[in-house]
Order: structure tokens, then C-alpha cells, then sequence
């Protein structure tokens, strides 16, 4: 079986985006270690582990990867995207659509897309990782407070549908396999 890695993005020392005294690596380490905790509830072989992306996965592994974003512009941008490898198959966009799904029901995160990896992207370290099954979401935009009231108020229950798209998602893959 497969391993899923979540990637609480940036580190303690690094925390990516800092907006009136939240950081980004505080918020996104907290989502990433509730929901491997939901995964091993439900059965399903998750890592948790910090920094960047690199090299060193096999190639049907999963990486969940968690950021946020901002725009300091006034509360104007809101909601969560993934971004996917440039070479990104029908079958991972339409997981990457079906987990966007489990951010974005029952009163969660505005829906901002699915979206392959560009020169544009900061996250370039996306195209090292060796699998096609890299999704890295943006979990909403810092200076937002909808977006912030989300992540404090309704994580357990967007990682709840999180973790059920990924026990989908692998036991349809593993179906396959047996087939």
C-alpha cells in the first residue's frame, strides 16, 4: 500500500507568511497533524513531516502539501486552491477536485480551483517530489478573516471530509490493483 506524506509547509524557524502575529507554518502544522491523526484512525498509512519538498518518494505515493496564501491587499482575495505537477494525469486532477470537494462542503473554504504547476507558482519544489500524486493546497488567504475564522472554527470537520475523499481515493485504488 501506498503511503500518504503530509507536508506541513515551511518550519518554526522559516513560517512562510506571518499577518498580525499568525503564521502560516503554525496554522498549516496544526491542520496537517489532525488530519494524519484522522487518517490512522481510519486505517490509512500517513506521515506527517515538515520542511520542504524534495526527492526520496516512490512514485505512487501520496503528498499532500498545506499553505497558505495572502494578498495584504483588504480582505478582498479569499478561499483555498491546489496546485498539481505540470504533467498531472485526468485521473489525479479529478482526485485533486474530489479533495478540494472535502475543503470546501459544509460551510468551508470558497472554492478557488485546481491548478497545474506554472513558472508563476512558488512552489517549486512540486516538480522534485518524482510522483504525479503531489497536491499542494492553500488552505485560504492569511488576511482573511473568513478564511482564518474557517481554519480555527471547522478544521475537524473539513479534515473529517478530507480524510473520507482519501479513503475513497485509495480504496478505489486499490481495487484497481486487484483487478
Amino acid at each position: 500500500m501506498r503511503k500518504i506524506y503530509i507536508n506541513a509547509g515551511h518550519l518554526a524557524y522559516s513560517p512562510g507568511g506571518v499577518y498580525k502575529g499568525r503564521r502560516e507554518h503554525s496554522d498549516v502544522l496544526r491542520f496537517s497533524s489532525l488530519l494524519e491523526r484522522e487518517l490512522k484512525k481510519e486505517g490509512i498509512s500517513a506521515v506527517l513531516y515538515e520542511g520542504p519538498l524534495g526527492e526520496g518518494f516512490n512514485e505512487n505515493d501520496i503528498i499532500l502539501s498545506f499553505h497558505r496564501d495572502s494578498n495584504m491587499k483588504k480582505e478582498e482575495s479569499h478561499g483555498a486552491y491546489v496546485t498539481l505537477p505540470a504533467d498531472a494525469d485526468a485521473s489525479v486532477q479529478y482526485d485533486a477536485f474530489r479533495l478540494m470537494s472535502g475543503l470546501c462542503s459544509d460551510g468551508g473554504f470558497k472554492y478557488r480551483g485546481v491548478h497545474t504547476y506554472t513558472k508563476k507558482c512558488p512552489h517549486k519544489s512540486i516538480c522534485k517530489t518524482g510522483t504525479p500524486f503531489t497536491f499542494v493546497f492553500t488552505l485560504g488567504f492569511m488576511d482573511n478573516y473568513r478564511d482564518n475564522d474557517i481554519l480555527d472554527n471547522k478544521s475537524p470537520s473539513l479534515i473529517r471530509e478530507l480524510a473520507g475523499c482519501l479513503k475513497e481515493i485509495e480504496k478505489e485504488a486499490e481495487n484497481e490493483n486487484n483487478s
